[in-house]
């Protein structure tokens, strides 16, 4: 399936949109000015209709009672009327009473009529006479001829059937509407085509601006990051992209350094016991070296790569595998690990001691925070003079898990790296057990800190009670 271009849809939806809203706006100008011209003409038609006779013959005292209204807009649209007999001849207006103009207007309407006179009674009709407009609409009536005039009067035993025509200049209404039109139309067009020249600038210098990133983002790809400029935008949104992508650039960089280092550092490590297994067993096969001298060198460096590798397994299990949770009582998990070590702090004639106020419950997973704190703790053996201690506090919905040893404290220098993996202090190897501590911690959106001097080193563990997971 082919796929749709965004930047064309976002040119061409909006183009569209104002070509069909302008369109909109002339043709309800259309509307508007039409509806009002035959309202206005209408009105004026129908009140001289209604009043044929009365109005030119009556009293003054009648003519009040005329619609105050319809009066208003026959004052405003002047209504002409003319007048033809039963043989569809002009009778009025005639010469010498009416001017020769008006008289061969009638005349050119009367012409055009002439054939189906009936066919404007029903309602308006809008006639073009040698370029002028006019709006005319029929009536018969009963009356006489009388000095020129047409005075309807079915009383009269003269009277005959005559057809009335009456119409209206609209020319200068027309006119107007014409003009404006043009007007509109003018400005339409103009603001048509601003506009559209205008989507087509932004979506061009967008195009651009995408291009751009697109290039940057392959080069990232490549590798190719830290000879590329980020591209600059004049657009917040798109600008947004890029500095989106410079972080992303940054730590996808760091993340491929740290796994660099790691591989680095656990093939080194691995290396320093296969060497010693090497150099053992060759002793054994050349008898330089006893077996009973090579067979413990073997099993003690078998065993710490053996620890080193279910280290780097389980810390890849648990990044590729999503932890399940439920409530733990942490100040249980921090007794039964202290009791778990006892043997072993015993054998290193170091002290454990416990102390838990409190027993709250968090969300976790039971494993990984039982392994978090067991390497805390047997950190602390290693390094502990004669004693470790182990409490578990309650503070601002926090629970605080504090493992403080009695040994030399870290160095200062080494103290900011040693959550990383297989970081090698000046005291020695930190390995890869703190850092897979410190992943726990952010796993369970906690704090691993440490606090250190010559009198002993305290890490302290900060895990919030109303986490959700």
């Amino acid at each position: 399936m082919k796929k749709k271009k965004l930047l064309h849809r976002i040119f061409v939806i909006p183009s569209l949109i104002v070509l069909f809203s302008l369109l909109a706006v002339f043709v309800l100008f259309q509307i508007i000015s039409d509806q009002y011209m035959n309202t206005l003409t209408s009105d004026a038609l129908k009140n001289e209709m209604s009043n044929m006779g009365n109005v030119t013959f009556d009293t003054y005292e009648n003519t009040e009672t005329v619609n105050d209204e319809l009066a208003d807009t026959s004052l405003i649209v002047p209504v002409m009327h003319l007048v033809i007999d039963a043989n569809r001849q002009l009778v009025f207006p005639t010469s010498p009473w009416y001017y020769d103009y008006e008289v061969k207007i009638a005349q050119s309407i009367a012409d055009i009529i002439a054939d189906e006179p009936n066919s404007y009674k029903t309602s308006p009709h809008k006639l073009n006479v040698n370029d002028n407009f006019y709006l005319v609409q029929a009536k018969n009536y009963m009356g006489v001829m009388e000095d020129g005039a047409f005075i309807p009067d079915e009383s009269d035993k003269n009277s005959k059937n005559y057809y009335v025509l009456f119409y209206i200049n609209i020319t200068p209404m027309q006119n107007f509407i014409n003009k404006v039109n043009l007007v509109l139309m003018a400005a339409l067009a103009l603001s048509g085509i601003g506009s559209i020249f205008f989507l087509f600038l932004t979506t061009r210098q967008v195009n651009k601006d995408f291009e751009k990133l697109k290039s940057y983002l392959l080069s990232i790809g490549k590798h190719k990051n830290e000879k590329t400029v980020s591209p600059v935008s004049n657009y917040s949104e798109i600008e947004a992209v890029i500095t989106a992508v410079d972080e992303m650039s940054k730590m996808l960089l760091e993340s491929e350094n740290v796994q660099k280092r790691f591989f680095q550092n656990a093939s080194h490590e691995l290396r320093t016991p296969l060497m010693s297994i090497q150099g053992y067993a060759e002793g054994i096969k050349y008898h330089v070296i006893s077996e009973n001298e090579a067979t413990d060198v073997i099993l003690k460096e078998s065993e710490k790569m053996a620890s080193l590798i279910n280290e780097i397994l389980f810390l890849s299990k648990m990044e590729t595998t999503e932890p399940e949770f439920e409530n733990v009582n942490i100040a249980d998990l921090v007794k039964e690990v202290s009791d778990n070590f006892r043997l072993m702090a015993k054998e290193n004639n170091i002290t454990i001691l416990c102390e838990t106020s409190v027993e709250p419950i968090i969300s976790g997973n039971l494993k990984l925070l039982d392994r978090l704190i067991g390497n805390l703790v047997s950190n602390g053996i290693r390094y502990a003079k004669s004693e470790i201690k182990l409490s578990c506090e309650l503070f601002n919905k926090e629970v605080i898990i504090k493992v403080a040893d009695d040994g030399n404290g870290i160095d200062a220098d080494d103290l900011p790296h040693i959550f990383e993996r297989f970081y090698k202090g000046k005291g020695g190897k930190f390995g890869i057990g703190l850092s897979i501590a410190s992943d726990i911690a952010k796993l369970h959106k906690g704090r691993l800190e440490v606090t250190s001097d010559e009198s002993g080193t305290v890490f302290m563990l900060s895990l919030r009670t109303d986490t959700s997971f």
